[in-house]
Parts: structure tokens; sequence; C-alpha cells
């Protein structure tokens, strides 16, 4: 029944798509709209309004104002318009320069003298920032901003500028541009919450976060928004929405190149970090070179980029085109190969982007854009976040592709109706393989629980590839006070996922050591591989209504279906025999899950003068949940990849199993102990009425107007995420643990750990349901100011103070009582963010940008890790958190950045050579560390790099 309905939802989808003309500017499109007055401040029924641009599809619009004397012209593509107001026995105005971002709506108020119609006032200047129609809360990053402020050009990078945002991994210069191993946050939200777009159209990854590196400079505009997103956004977090170039009929060109290398980057490590770094160099790589300069270099960082647009059949067909190559070299801190040399962070990135816009008719578009993306990471050290050391061999080769297509035809129907259909799919592979040449089957990877070293090789070859498709169609109809839209999405994701081991190839295990003394072995069910495949429904309206003059009501309401499943519908689902678990099939996995949620969404806008000077904005909100660290299919999947934990130690007197028997230090199948089992199979299972996480969300700000075209603001925000799915193994019962008060050897300190009981090694029944333990809240508030260029000049930025409450432990059993202090803010939470950013154009054509950054410092969860170097548990080893998250943090950081650059314009060329300096404070501080008490606590995983000049410039023609 599922697969005709799909079915049937992709057919009337793609019979839209090709038989109904539809609307390009869905792309990312805003609004112009206004008050037309008289000199005495009367509102003005019946005057014409024309809208006048290069990009408005079919030439110019017009309008008329109504009896409250407004005019809206929606659907715009992002861009710089004009507007005129005519009546006769009135001059004509024209409002130049009113600049339309994606869903954001331009206010022009127009006043009318008493003259000839023949006469024209024409006013230029920059549209205030301040909308008062909309609640939505984002920063727009327009192509001006982009090419003025320091920044390393990444969607990440770009973000840390914007107010409110905070960016989970801070870089210099762009040295960590390459690796897409970053999140971006507001208000609580989190990083599975977060969704990425090019024209509207979802392009967040088959396997969750970005896939794509994505250019920026093929951008016209990067939009983040980070609350009160309409009813035709699915996300709960922040959404980076990239809006693509258009070309027109004139031929324009750019490229732009920068770089610096390891001559042009500081010192930053004082005398006590210097030493701390010092005294977590393994004795191995000391004893091999002992002149280690500690530190995280950034050996090379270069980047080269050309676009280009234009017509190739004039007022019919026109193309855009752009390319990037870039590459960065850095040494990973803390990691060491054998000979004492640091672990090589090798990237390269190949960027390709072409677009075709077509007009078929005055009002019809067809839109086509194909994105192409080669990033090499050659010595990836780890997963997603670096909470490890590893030398050479112990890294990932990455050879990542993707790819994505993306088609719109647009069609104005009428000057109140625009009806649209889009379609995007993006594919290719992020594979983590061993290093070729260096990892050889029979190679047995090594993992050290005290000093977090990786050797030998990693403890599985890693499987990720995939495809995500989504297609799109909505009608926006405007009618009296009311700018009504509706719409239907449909999306489709498979990703493949699995894993290979090596050591007893295509299986494996992993041997732990603590401190190179023999503790246990980690031993998998390599091979595997399956695909996770979701289908997902949306059908949304949302209005944008005009319920008085100063009052704009913001009306949505959004259903949502989701439908997952593991590889072929009704397949059996079968674990292939390995030398350590013997094969079995299990039933097909199907509706899991299989959830239907409404989410409703409220604003009100009330323009308290009526002069688009001060807005006081409200709203509420839901957001349907995600879930926190992976796929809903997952949780239930029979064959995914899973490993248990045996002992093997140092052997005591008489001991026959369990330990190194001939004491090689080297892992042997035949002393490992018994098995604590997998967690697979049909032991895990959704609970009856489970239903989807829900996130609410509700906020109050006052935006207002200053002299300059500045924009000041004050809000209060409050998010709850609840119904968040939790696991329980019901056949461990929590009264099954006996509590153990020990001194663990390694750290000294005295925990209590709980010990399960014999009889249940090996049992598990893992139950999925929604738990207010997993309840999340938070309260902030924020101070922002924003200014578009004008006069000379720009400006953004925020202070925002913020605290929030979750359980930190995610989908671990509710069961184990070993999962302690529970309690905490969000691992990357910053309860004080203040930024700002500026430029400024000087005499001569030379302009001066700057940007500052304070967070307080990351959060700590320190723990300490029990094996049977303490006490003999039937788990074997098992982790404690020792104290509250919180209880220490991070050093905070302060950061500034400038740049300088001069216009140099001949004819139709104009070249901006530029001088970039990151972190011009040299601050030095940790930016990640180990958090396990030990002899290693504290040791450095990561330490914000050094002031960093950057050389390059743009050429426009």
């Amino acid at each position: 029944m599922l697969e005709r309905t799909v079915a049937r939802n992709i057919l009337l989808a793609a019979l839209s798509m090709i038989t109904l003309p539809l609307p390009a500017m869905a792309q990312g499109v805003g609004a112009i709209g206004g008050t037309v007055r008289d000199e005495s401040g009367a509102v003005m029924p019946g005057v014409t309004v024309t809208l006048s641009s290069p990009g408005v599809i079919g030439g110019d619009q017009s309008t008329v104002s109504d009896g409250t004397g407004a005019y809206q012209f929606t659907r715009l593509v992002p861009g710089t318009y004009s507007v005129k107001a005519e009546l006769q026995g009135f001059r004509a105005v024209i409002q130049e320069n009113i600049r339309v971002s994606a869903d954001n709506t331009s206010r022009a108020d127009l006043k009318l003298a008493v003259g000839d119609l023949a006469e024209t006032i024409t006013v230029t200047g920059s549209s205030p920032l301040l909308d008062t129609t909309s609640a939505l809360n984002q920063t727009v990053m327009s192509r001006e901003v982009l090419d003025t402020l320091p920044t390393a050009r990444d969607i990440f990078s770009i973000a840390r500028l914007a107010p409110a945002l905070t960016v989970g991994k801070l870089d210099v210069g762009g040295k960590d541009s390459l690796m897409n191993s970053n999140s971006v946050f507001i208000h609580g939200s989190t990083g599975t919450q977060q969704a990425f777009m090019v024209d509207g159209m979802d392009i967040t990854s088959y396997s969750g976060g970005i896939s794509f590196t994505m250019d920026s400079f093929a951008y016209q505009e990067i939009n983040y928004q980070g609350g009160n997103l309409p009813a035709e956004r699915a996300a709960a977090g922040v959404v980076s929405n990239m809006i693509t170039k258009t070309g027109t009929n004139r031929f324009r060109g750019s490229a732009a190149i920068n770089g610096t290398n390891s001559s042009l980057q500081s010192n930053n490590l004082s005398p006590a970090l210097k030493a701390q770094l010092l005294a977590g160099v393994p004795a191995f790589a000391k004893a091999a070179n002992p002149n280690i300069e500690p530190g995280a270099k950034t050996l090379k960082l270069w980047e080269s980029m050309v676009s280009s647009s234009g017509p190739v059949v004039r007022d019919r067909l026109w193309f855009v085109a752009s390319a990037k190559l870039a590459e960065v070299d850095t040494l990973r801190v803390g990691s060491y190969n054998a000979d004492g040399t640091q672990l090589l962070d090798d990237n390269q990135l190949r960027n390709l982007l072409g677009k075709a816009s077509w007009a078929v008719t005055n009002n019809n578009q067809l839109h086509f854009t194909y994105g192409w993306v080669h990033k090499g990471r050659y010595h990836q050290a780890g997963g997603p976040t670096v909470t490890q050391f590893f030398d050479t061999s112990a890294s990932f080769y990455n050879p990542s592709r993707n790819h994505y297509q993306l088609a719109r035809w647009t069609d104005v129907l009428s000057s109140r109706m625009v009806l649209d259909v889009a379609a995007i799919q993006h594919y290719g592979q992020t594979n983590r393989l061993f290093q070729p040449g260096l990892v050889e089957h029979g190679d047995i990877p090594r993992f050290d629980s005290v000093t977090l070293v990786n050797t030998v090789a990693p403890a599985n070859e890693e499987i990720n590839k995939g495809r995500r498709a989504e297609i799109a169609a909505n009608m926006s109809w405007v009618a009296a006070n009311h700018d009504i839209k509706f719409g239907y999405q449909f999306m489709r994701t498979v990703n493949v996922r699995g894993n290979v081991g090596i050591s007893n190839f295509p299986s494996g295990f992993r041997a732990v050591y603590r401190n190179g003394v023999p503790d246990s072995v980690n031993t998998y069910n390599t091979p595997t591989e399956y695909a996770r495949k979701t289908h997902e429904n949306a059908y949304y309206i949302q209005d944008k209504w005009r319920a008085a003059q100063k009052l704009t009501l913001n009306l949505g309401f959004r259903f949502e279906t989701i439908y997952g499943w593991i590889n072929g519908k009704g397949e059996q689902l079968c674990q292939q025999a390995t030398i350590f678990i013997a094969a079995q099939c299990f039933p097909a996995v199907e509706g899991a899950p299989d959830w239907k949620s409404p989410t409703p969404r409220f604003s009100a806008v009330y323009d308290l003068r009526g002069d688009g000077r001060t807005a006081l904005k409200f709203s509420v909100n839901r957001y349907r949940g995600f879930l926190q660290g992976g796929s809903y299919p997952d949780l239930v999947n029979p064959i995914k990849t899973a490993n248990d934990t045996r002992a093997w130690t140092v052997c005591a007197a008489g001991q026959t199993s369990g330990c190194d028997l001939n004491g090689d230090k080297i892992a042997q199948i035949n002393e490992f102990g018994p098995s604590t089992g997998f967690n697979l199979g049909t032991t895990n299972r959704f609970a009856a009425g489970v239903t989807w996480p829900k996130v609410n969300e509700l906020s109050a700000e006052v935006e207002q107007q200053l002299p300059g075209n500045v924009v000041f603001s004050v809000g209060y925000f409050y998010r709850s995420t609840f119904d968040q799915i939790g696991s329980t193994n019901v056949a461990v019962p929590r009264e099954s643990y006996t509590p153990i008060t020990i001194t663990e050897v390694s750290s000294g300190r005295t925990v209590t750990v709980y010990n399960q009981a014999a009889a249940l090694r090996g049992l598990f029944d893992v139950v999925y349901d929604n738990s207010d333990t997993l309840d999340e809240t938070f309260h902030g508030v924020d101070f922002s100011a924003q200014k578009r260029m004008s006069n000379r000049w720009m400006l953004m930025g925020s202070v925002s103070l913020g605290s929030n409450d979750t359980y930190i432990h995610g989908t671990g059993d509710l069961n184990n009582p070993n999962f302690q202090n529970g309690r905490g803010p969000e691992d990357l939470s910053i309860p004080v963010q203040a930024k700002v950013s500026a430029s400024y154009v000087l005499p001569y054509d030379m302009k001066l940008g700057a940007s500052a950054l304070h967070y307080t410092g990351w959060p700590d969860t320190n723990t300490v890790r029990v094996t049977a170097a303490t006490v003999r548990l039937t788990q074997v080893n098992q982790d404690i958190v020792v104290e509250p998250r919180a209880t220490t943090r991070k050093d905070d950081l302060n950061v500034v950045d400038i740049n300088f650059g001069k216009t140099l314009t001949r004819g139709r060329f104009k070249a901006e050579p530029r001088v970039e300096v990151f972190n011009l404070l040299n601050t030095g501080v940790i930016t990640s560390r180990i958090n396990q008490y030990g002899p290693t606590y504290g040791n450095a995983i990561e330490v914000y790099g050094g002031r960093t000049i950057k050389f390059g410039g743009n050429l426009n023609w």
C-alpha cells in the first residue's frame, strides 16, 4: 500500500513538473512592500507602482496601492530593484537601490508631492533591514559582505560572523575549511536539527550534515535562518540557504586567489601551553625526535576560484559557470608517527558548478544547476569530531565524491498567482578507507585507552554512500491582504552503510592497551553492509495576513510523515558468518519508523507607529524533532555494525583465558575472554505508540531602526525539546546491577561503578520509546545590530546570553546506572557570546574590514575509565561521568581578524588585491582536550591556530 502511495506522489509531482509552467523565482525569493503617502502623511490609494530590474521575468511589474496606501511585489529574485509611484496631479517618485534578499520583505515607503506628472523625484539610498511583515530570524550574507569581511569563505566560517549564530568549531583563516565536520547552532538547537539548502532545495547529506564543501564564490548570497521558520521549512535548527547566481544579458566574470603557508603563521604557544603540549608527546616520538616542536601548524593553504556568466541567446538563454581548486595541509596536535613526525592532515578540493536559465516565454523560465565536488581527505584523523590521537597508518583515506542536480520550472500565471515545481537529487560517497600501501590484511589495529592513541590501522574501514532526492511543488497567491502559499514536498533517502575489518579480513578486532599493557579487545561482526531508506512527505500552507494597517500575522501549518525500512521491502536481513558470530537471518524491518506529525507555526508583527521603524514581534512554533546521532531505521537494524568487549589482560597465576597467554602483547583469538554480547538481531524494537520527537519555540522581540539605517533588536528566546527517544534494555533491569566503590588506578579518583549481574551477560532486549528523561530546555536573550553597506560602511554584531539543560548520554541505556551525572548543558553550549563585524571604505578606494569574537569556553565532560586493572566487571570496561558537565570549562576564546584591500579600476576590469590577518592578537587556547582523568588528562587534542597572514585578491570584469 505504501509503495503505491509513494509511487502515486512521485508520479503526480513529476507530471506537474513536466506539464505545468512554474516560477524559477522560488529559488530563494524575497519581496518589496511599503506605503504611499502624500506630503501631509495621508495614505494614498490607487497609485500605480512599477517595479524595475534586469532580473524581473517578463519585464517590469506594476500594481496599484490599496485602500490603506499599501503595495507589495512578491516572489523577487535576490538583487537590486527600483520602484516608481505615479498618480495624475502628483510628481512621480522613484526609489532606487532597494536590495532584496531571500525570505525577506524590503520596505520602500513613497511620498508624492503635488506637481506635474512629467516631473520625477529620484530617491537614492539603501532600503532598511527591518522587516515589519515577518518574524523570521535570519542574516543575509550578500556577495558584497562576503568580499569585504575577513573570512575563510566557507559556509561555517561565514556563519561565525552572523549575529547570534554559534559555530561548533572555529578555525584560523580556513585551515579547517575543507573538512565539513562542523555545525551551526542557535538558541539551544543541535547539529542534527540543521539543514543545508541550495536555492531553497534541501541538500543535507544522505547521512546527515553536509557532504558538499560548498564554494561560496559561486553564490549570490548565503542566507542563515535561525528561528521562526515558515511552514515551508522542516528543520528545527539553523537553515543555511545558498542562493546561486543567475546569468543576465551582460557578460560578467570574476576570479579570486588567496593563500598562506607556515612562514606567514606566528607561534602562539605560551611557555605553559608549550610545556603542556610537550608533556602529551608520546615517549616513542620524543625518543625518535628529541627536538619536537608541538603545535598545529598550517603548512600550506591556498584556493583559486573563477566564475563567468552571461547570455547564450540574448533575452532567452543565460549561463553561469564556476570552478574552484583548493589545498590545505596541516599538522595534527598530539598525533605522532613512530619516527617522531606529526600526522599530516592533507586535503584537496575540486569544485565545479554550472547553471543554465532559459526564458521559455516572458512568464516562464527553466533553470538547471549541476554541482560536482571531489574532496580528498587523505589522512583523516578519526571521525567528524576528533577526540583521540592517530598515527598515519591509523588515519583514514577519504576520497569523497558528490554531485547534485537541481531543476526548476517557473511561471508567473498572473500578477497574483505563481506556481513552482522543483526537483533535486544529490548522490555520491564519503567512504573512509584503510591507508593504501600502509595497512595490510592481518594487521591488528591498536588503541591505548590511557593515552588515547590509535596505531597500526583504524578499527574498521567505513562504507558511506547514497543518494537523496526531493520534489517540491507550491503555489503562491496574493489576494487583498493575504499572501498565501501552499505546497507539497517529497523526499527519498537511501544511505548504504557498512564496515570491513582488517585483522582477519574482512572480519576483524582491535586490541586495547593501558599505557602499553594489554587490557581488552573489541571484536566486530564485520563485514557488514546494508541500506537504510526513508520516504518523507510534507503538506503545508502559510499565510502572511495583513490583519490591520500595522499588524501582520504569519499563520502556517505543516503536516509531515516518515516511513523507514532496511534494504528491500519484505526482504530478510542476514548477518553472514564471521570468526566471532554465527550466520543468522532476521525478519524484514519495515515501518521503522512510521510516524505522522502536525507542526503549526504562528507569529505576529506589529508596526508600532506604522512608519516601518519600530516592530514588535511575537512567535510560537512547533517543529518535528530529530534523532540524536543517527538514522531512525538504524535503531532497530538487526545487521548493523556492532561490537563486544572481551577481557585480554596480563595473566594472573593459573589464568588460562582472557589474558595474554604467551606474554607477547599481541592479541590472539585463543587468548580472548567470553563475549559481553553483540547488540544486534531482533533485540531492538520500537515501543508501541512511540511518536516523533518535538520542538517548541517561543520568542518575543523588539526591533528599532536607528539613524543611519542601523537596526537594533533585543529578543527573548525559549526552546523546549521533548518526546525524545531513549533506549532501555529491559532484559537487564536496573536492580540487577551491584554498586562497587573503587579507587580507579590511573586517576586515583574514587568512584562508584555498577557491575552487571553475570547471569545477564550478553542479554539484550532494547526498547526505544519517548522519554522525558531526555527533555531539553533553553532560555536566552539576544542583543543585535545590523547595517547594510551605505555611506561607506556596514556593521553587524550581537551579544547572546543563554543557558540550556539537556540529558548528556543521548540514547544510552536508561536501565544502566553507570550513566551518571546525566544533566547538563549541550557539549558546545556557550553562555556568553559576543561578536561584531564591520567594514569601511577609505579614501582612494581602500577598504578596511574587521571582526571580533568572544566565546565563553566550551564545557568539559570529565570521565573515568574503569577497567580490569582496577576491578573485573561483567561488562569488562566502563566509562563513568564523574561530575556534572561544565564543572570545568576550556579557556575563553577572544579573536580579532582584519583585512585591508584596495580597488584598482581600468575600463571594465576591477582588481582588488587584499591582505588578511587572522587571529591578530595571536590568541593561543586549547579548543579540544582529553577529558578522561588519568596521566593524560587535559592534554590538547586541538589548539586554536596562531596569527596567520593571507595574501590574495579578486578580479572582476
